[in-house]
């Protein structure tokens, strides 16, 4: 009998452990994780260029085009906005005077009128400046553009009061991305 009795407990024993190892068995073992990334990618594109044509001295002209403005990358992103003065003239955000001009730009869904330009908040440096909600911004802003999304830039050109440069001139305008 007690041969009997060491024999069921070795034998519960033995099935509590093969119960066991069969559980843990049945397990997933070993577990796994997805990790994915993506690189932030900032990237814009603005459509151009944009001809004002022949114009007078002092004349004031908006753009009849506008710059179709695309954030072409995976983030929200804030646009900053800088020009580079032609040979011969300068730049500044005032009534241009002699050998002056000033170039204004501002984010619009359709042509904006000229007296809606501030020199403040609307007139191109040649250092970079960040958009804000009042910066290059008329009905849009070139602040936190979600991703694929686009802006029409507009842009007014107040001719110099007296120049004695009578070509072509270009005026670069430099757009530049951030994160937003």
């Amino acid at each position: 009998m007690k041969k009997l009795f060491t024999t069921c407990i070795r034998g519960l024993v033995s099935l509590a452990v093969l119960t066991i190892w069969v559980s843990t068995a049945q397990a997933a073992n070993p577990a796994t994780i997805n990790v994915t990334v993506t690189i932030q990618n900032l990237s814009v594109t603005a459509s151009g260029p944009i001809a004002f044509g022949t114009v007078t001295a002092s004349s004031v002209t908006v753009s009849t085009d506008s710059s179709h403005v695309v954030n072409n990358g995976n983030v929200g992103e804030t646009y900053s906005l800088k020009l580079t003065d032609p040979a011969g003239w300068t730049a500044v955000q005032a009534a241009p005077g002699s050998e002056e001009y000033c170039l204004s730009a501002q984010f619009n869904s359709e042509a904006p009128l000229a007296g809606t330009f501030a020199y403040a908040d609307h007139a191109l440096t040649t250092s970079s400046v960040a958009c804000s909600a009042t910066k290059f911004a008329g009905d849009q802003t070139g602040l936190a553009v979600s991703a694929t999304g686009a802006r029409y830039l507009w842009l007014k050109f107040e001719a110099p009061s007296g120049t004695i440069v009578t070509t072509q001139q270009t005026i670069v305008v430099t757009i530049t991305a951030a994160a937003s």
